[in-house]
């Protein structure tokens, strides 16, 4: 008979997939890169990787779009799923993180016996709480954090990844870590210093480990190049296709902090700097660990974007999660210790009216961004809508016909991997053209498309179907290529 722990987990893990599963009925659809991971994945399967075009190559989401794409048009359905439950998984381990590590181990029972158990209770929930609403509304101004999910971007499972490897290894399950932290490293370079440091600690800490830390070195360089150096000739393709920018030095990792630290909540922050203040106080080398790497991280971030790549808010996004937690853990010692303080206590009003000032701008700020996220979801509906129109072209007219008449053309840039998949071609075969008419091929025209687009195609093509906003025009068919593949467009993403 399974215990009540056992049923717990199960509880939660029924909820999870649950809830994952419910939100495919949500009108979302994948965004520019899972679209490309999807290509990749199927053309993994196929042994005709061409990573040319698209976003910058990363080598977990494509291993796992492989096996998806064998799915064929349940194939996006089943990566969404996979983001949210990674997702909803990521909620329940800030919990459980934050909770767990609320109360100073040395002093916990004395804690208990002063406050009684029903109040530590509520100090861990109020933690757990306060983690999960702050990870719940990071702020991100680039691509909303919420649109992040409902579009199947990878932070999420990055999030997922970080905090699920912290968790095991307070569990003392450093193998299960160290799975994860691979995982989290195929998925961002921002891992790698810290999983080098981790695989040097376990080196000498855990000696059964020591041949899967050698895999580990060998074959997390190898599958973030070898790939894409087959894919697109070239190991340095993702590399140079992340460098975008162009600013000095220190303006640009000053700017990367800046869009780190507005990731959280303003009072999550002033609780993360709490528990790190009380953690060293209190020898909790948990805590200082997790403030260290927390910082890290965003240092990390800062000087990628200082060195000329994209310093963009989401790729700070496990170093604002891990603050999360750590703000849900200051946050209540704040309020514990205020509670505490004797009535003769001169600081108790003022340090009682300062906390009720941060619980309120907590209150505040998060309500904010609250406010926020339904436009944020119905902007996610619109483009799912978009992108469903997009399909029914496709099915109306059928992929076949579509690409028979040579190169394929779309006026709008985010649909170019997306039409790749739908029409089953390579990235490098979708042009896409923003004020002019290809010179052969089909031509799409999105809803979204510039009068100067629109007006061009329809002077030079024949109109074949219309669908959902959606137009596809045949272009001359005999100057088309034989070899099926796009003329001049614009091409290529930065991420």
């Amino acid at each position: 008979m399974p215990n009540a722990r056992d049923r717990r987990v199960w509880v939660v893990v029924g909820g999870v997939i649950g809830l994952a599963a419910a939100s495919l009925f949500a009108p979302f659809e994948p965004l520019f890169d899972p679209w490309a991971w999807l290509v990749w994945g199927r053309e993994l399967t196929d042994l005709s990787l061409d990573t040319s075009v698209g976003p910058s190559w990363k080598p977990l989401p494509v291993l796992v779009s492989a096996p998806l794409s064998l799915a064929g048009d349940a194939a996006p359905a089943l990566w969404l799923l996979l983001v949210r439950i990674a997702w909803l998984v990521s909620l329940v381990l800030a919990w459980r993180l934050a909770a767990g590590l609320v109360l100073p181990g040395r002093l916990a029972t004395t804690l208990a016996a002063r406050f009684a158990p029903a109040r530590v209770r509520l100090a861990r929930h109020l933690a757990g709480g306060a983690a999960v609403i702050g990870l719940i509304l990071l702020l991100d101004p680039f691509t909303a954090w919420m649109r992040q999910v409902a579009g199947g971007l990878s932070e999420p499972v990055l999030v997922a990844l970080v905090l699920g490897a912290i968790d095991r290894e307070l569990a003392k399950r450093p193998g299960q870590a160290l799975a994860l932290g691979v995982a989290a490293a195929l998925l961002r370079p921002e891992v790698w210093p810290l999983l080098a440091l981790y695989g040097f600690v376990l080196w000498k800490r855990d000696p059964s480990l020591r041949r899967a830390l050698v895999a580990v070195a060998i074959a997390v360089p190898v599958l973030w190049i070898v790939p894409d150096a087959l894919g697109s000739g070239d190991a340095l393709t993702g590399s140079e296709r992340a460098r975008d920018v162009n600013g000095p030095f220190f303006g640009e990792a000053v700017e990367a902090i800046g869009r780190a630290l507005n990731l959280p909540l303003a009072a999550l922050w002033i609780g993360a700097v709490t528990a790190a203040w009380s953690g060293w106080r209190h020898h909790e080398r948990v805590i200082v660990l997790l403030a260290a790497g927390t910082l890290a991280w965003i240092a990390t971030v800062a000087v990628l974007a200082g060195a000329g790549y994209a310093g963009i808010p989401r790729f700070a996004a496990p170093a604002a999660a891990v603050a999360c937690v750590l703000g849900g853990i200051g946050l209540v010692r704040l309020l514990a210790a205020a509670d505490g303080m004797r009535g003769a206590d001169r600081t108790r009003v003022p340090a009682i009216a300062l906390t009720s000032i941060l619980i309120a701008g907590f209150g505040v700020q998060a309500a904010i961004r609250a406010a926020d996220v339904p436009a944020v979801l119905e902007d996610a509906a619109e483009y799912g809508r978009h992108i469903e129109g997009l399909d029914e072209l496709a099915n109306h007219v059928g992929p076949r016909t579509l690409t028979s008449c040579g190169p394929v053309s779309t006026t709008e840039f985010l649909s170019q991997t997306a039409v790749a998949w739908k029409l089953e071609l390579p990235i490098s075969a979708v042009a896409v053209r923003v004020a002019t008419a290809p010179p052969a091929g089909t031509a799409l025209v999105s809803p979204g498309a510039t009068t100067l687009a629109v007006s061009a195609i329809e002077r030079a093509g024949e109109l074949v179907a219309q669908r959902s906003g959606w137009a596809a025009y045949e272009m001359s068919c005999e100057t088309a290529g034989a070899s099926g593949e796009a003329m001049a467009g614009v091409v290529g993403a930065s991420r």
